[in-house]
């Protein structure tokens, strides 16, 4: 092994995650371990602080590791961006959505990635670059950063906040991580599934396409195929096309809405009424009532705003992904 790798550990990663880490690296020869580094995360934002740390001191001469969910990457991806640090990503969070693009699964094999580090590619990934702006029409820093995955307004981000709530009753039940979001999209469809904003983009074509209703159930803007545990909007998306997917969805009763979800959920809703995909370059998200806040979330990451602009930042972050296997 060659090169020198930082961990950066979510302070917020389950024991069973962390003892599988620990299980991992006590079955890695000492020589590879010699080139591992650890921080663990204390406090908000200090995956950011310690990835900007190093980016700032050693540059392109290591590799950051991130290891927790996708608010952990998220949080790595806005240090990192633009600079010429490579980061690995290494999911140790409940819908681990980012892992699903880089990997094809959820959880790869955690010791298989740690003893070939050296042999993951890296290459230069886009980044959607998320503004927050108030009714006034100021800037809100503080609802405003770069996401790697996806972005979204509407009932997904509904969807999500439900399906934390769930997970906080219950911290440790396992079941509960892995059904909060499933149960939380049937039980968020039943009410509350408009909500008032419209939507203008750039099309990668140079149009402009504006909507043509002022009520939407939701609008995902995707670099990556996978968010909410799975569900796949973008099943085209890729990370480094310097485009974002845009998959809108009007105003739908609850018959329809019910069909549609799970069209949703497993990327097979192209095509279907209610449903508008777009290849976008940027675009801007209004609430449509002015006392009405739109509320979304980046990477799982709640921001809220009464307007919205989205702009693709093409190879933004030097991302590695796994060697390719090769077929038998």
């Amino acid at each position: 092994m060659s090169r020198q790798y930082i961990f950066i550990i979510s302070g917020r990663a389950d024991t069973k995650s962390l003892r599988t880490l620990e299980t991992a690296l006590a079955a890695i020869p000492a020589d590879i371990r010699t080139h591992f580094e650890f921080r663990y995360t204390e406090y908000p934002g200090h995956a950011g602080d310690i990835a900007r740390e190093v980016s700032d001191k050693f540059g392109s001469r290591v590799t950051v590791v991130s290891c927790g969910g996708d608010g952990t990457i998220n949080e790595v991806c806005n240090s990192l961006a633009f600079t010429s640090t490579p980061l690995i990503c290494l999911p140790f969070g409940t819908g681990n959505d980012l892992s699903k693009t880089i990997y094809g699964v959820k959880t790869p094999d955690l010791k298989a990635s740690l003893e070939t580090l050296d042999l993951f590619k890296a290459k230069s990934i886009d980044l959607i670059r998320v503004d927050s702006f108030d009714a006034m029409g100021s800037h809100l820093p503080m609802w405003s950063r770069y996401c790697v995955n996806v972005a979204s307004i509407g009932l997904d981000t509904k969807v999500q906040a439900r399906a934390k709530s769930m997970v906080l009753a219950k911290p440790k039940s396992q079941y509960v991580r892995k059904t909060a979001y499933i149960k939380s999209a049937f039980a968020s469809i039943t009410k509350d599934r408009a909500s008032n904003f419209s939507y203008k983009l750039e099309l990668d074509t140079g149009e402009t396409y504006e909507s043509e209703s002022s009520v939407n159930t939701l609008i995902s803007i995707c670099n990556g195929k996978f968010y909410g545990d799975g569900f796949c909007p973008a099943p085209n998306a890729k990370l480094d096309d310097g485009i974002a997917n845009v998959c809108a969805v009007d105003d739908v009763k609850f018959g329809r809405a019910l069909n549609l979800i799970m069209r949703y959920r497993f990327g097979k809703h192209e095509g279907k009424q209610g449903i508008h995909l777009f290849k976008t370059t940027s675009g801007i998200i209004t609430s449509t009532d002015p006392s009405y806040q739109l509320q979304g979330n980046y990477d799982g990451e709640d921001f809220y705003g009464h307007r919205i602009r989205f702009e693709v930042c093409p190879d933004a972050l030097v991302m590695c992904f796994p060697p390719v296997k090769e077929e038998q």
